[in-house]
């Protein structure tokens, strides 16, 4: 029944199609410009295929030869342009792909090793905070005296001696 359905509605569409085309047709007909192009068209169309016509009759065998050449000369020069395609893709896969590919595994390997250094240094910042925390900790062999006004050492506000 689906398939039925499916038929009758293709048939529907083509029939819509065909009289469109023909009312399309009959309408661009009224334009004198395009009836004049049709004419001409239509008759050069017409010429050109009853002289192949006429030379098929003639000489079968010349006709024959003659499209066997113009596909060889096509042939060729087809050839031509595929082994011309493949040196150009040879030549570019050589001079640029070749090159980056290497360029980017070195890159890529260049990576890595600075990420394993900054690894390594990110350690041993992490190592300097936590003996900096020890060190925080640990009691100071100063005297009071230093701790109540330290001039000797230099303070972190400009101008000011002392912490």
């Amino acid at each position: 029944m689906n398939s039925t359905r499916t038929r009758l509605r293709s048939g529907k569409l083509m029939k819509g199609i065909m009289l469109g085309a023909a009312v399309g047709g009959a309408i661009a007909m009224l334009d004198s410009g395009t009836r004049r192009r049709v004419a001409t068209k239509t008759t050069s169309w017409k010429d050109s295929t009853m002289g192949m016509v006429d030379r098929v009759r003639e000489d079968p065998s010349g006709v024959m030869n003659d499209w066997q050449g113009r596909l060889k000369s096509a042939s060729a020069v087809l050839k031509d342009a595929i082994n011309d395609a493949q040196s150009l893709y040879e030549r570019v896969s050589d001079d640029i792909i070749e090159p980056v590919k290497e360029q980017s595994s070195e890159l890529i390997a260049s990576t890595k090793d600075a990420a394993d250094d900054l690894q390594e240094i990110g350690m041993k910042v992490k190592e300097a905070g936590e003996e900096i925390k020890e060190d925080e900790g640990a009691p100071t062999a100063s005297s009071d005296q230093e701790s109540i006004h330290p001039v000797d050492r230099p303070s972190p506000v400009p101008g000011k001696i002392g912490s």
